[in-house]
């Protein structure tokens, strides 16, 4: 009897699976992602992508050129009003983290916002992550800030999927110690799964992909560990920093590891919080309250 009843459990999660992948799938057969997202992936994977290829696609969008200029004049870089317009920003900021940017935020325009749940606290705890990321990585020196920061912007994508895909089921998951068990009950899977069949289905490079699959349990990968590690780490940091209702970033044993590996001190921690709290107004007003 017990066996039946694990089979019957295991197909419902399986089924459950099976209609999250649609989900994922039908945002592409629907031709909901902006069509300006594919031209901006294929830039960014693009070598060869100059500066003025993302002139003109940033530019084609007056939305995400505003963005870019907000960010560039941003606190979270040190500057306010010095950069007046699109060749600036890009001048300043440099094509790679442009291309973070232009990335992040054109993924951001795919989900549309919902009445009775204030989707847009997700974006602000992943922005905090993001920000956050770019500072670990400057500081261990064994990653790419800009690469770290858009891993961090769009850690929890499969979040916002969720809440897409059924509002009234993912406002009953709680964050708490047990809320990856809480999802794979209510979806058959976890945030993480299905942000990164997200990433996949949007083609996002491989070390982006792992590191929303496992902001987790970073321990889980075997190749390109470190941008994982450090988007963990940067999660469960932010919510010591600024703890929220959405704030997922449950500190666990593994994170007291990736101290000791990446030789991080208390005095860093300080530091590190110390900036924070110097971005957090800047962060949250991105992502004004509708």
């Amino acid at each position: 009897m017990q066996c039946i009843l694990r089979c019957i459990v295991r197909m419902g999660i399986l089924m459950a699976v099976d209609d999250v992948k649609r989900y994922i799938k039908g945002l592409n057969d629907l031709s909901t992602l902006p069509a300006l997202l594919g031209r901006i992936l294929a830039a960014a994977n693009d070598e060869n992508a100059s500066s003025d290829d993302f002139h003109k696609l940033i530019s084609f969008d007056q939305a995400l050129a505003q963005r870019v200029l907000r960010y560039a004049n941003s606190a979270l870089l040190g500057h306010s009003g010095q950069i007046k317009d699109i060749d600036q920003a890009i001048m300043f900021l440099g094509s790679e983290r442009i291309k973070s940017i232009a990335v992040g935020m054109s993924v951001l325009d795919v989900f549309p916002s919902r009445t009775g749940f204030n989707v847009q606290n997700l974006w602000v705890h992943g922005y905090e992550v993001a920000y956050l990321a770019a500072v670990l990585s400057e500081s261990v020196s064994i990653t790419q800030p800009q690469e770290c920061f858009l891993a961090g912007l769009l850690h929890d994508v499969g979040r916002v999927v969720f809440y897409t895909m059924d509002h009234k089921k993912f406002l009953k998951i709680e964050t708490t110690d047990s809320m990856l068990e809480q999802e794979t009950a209510a979806f058959g899977c976890t945030h993480a799964e299905a942000g990164g069949w997200f990433a996949e289905s949007i083609g996002l490079p491989l070390e982006l992909i792992s590191s929303i699959r496992y902001h987790h349990h970073p321990s889980a990968v075997e190749e390109g560990r470190e941008i994982v590690s450090v988007v963990s780490l940067a999660e469960a940091l932010s919510r010591q920093f600024s703890p929220r209702i959405e704030d997922d970033g449950i500190w666990t044993r593994e994170h007291d590891a990736i101290l000791l590996e990446l030789s991080l001190t208390p005095s860093d921690m300080s530091s590190f919080a110390e900036k924070f709290a110097e971005v957090k107004p800047e962060i949250e007003s991105f992502f004004p309250s509708n």
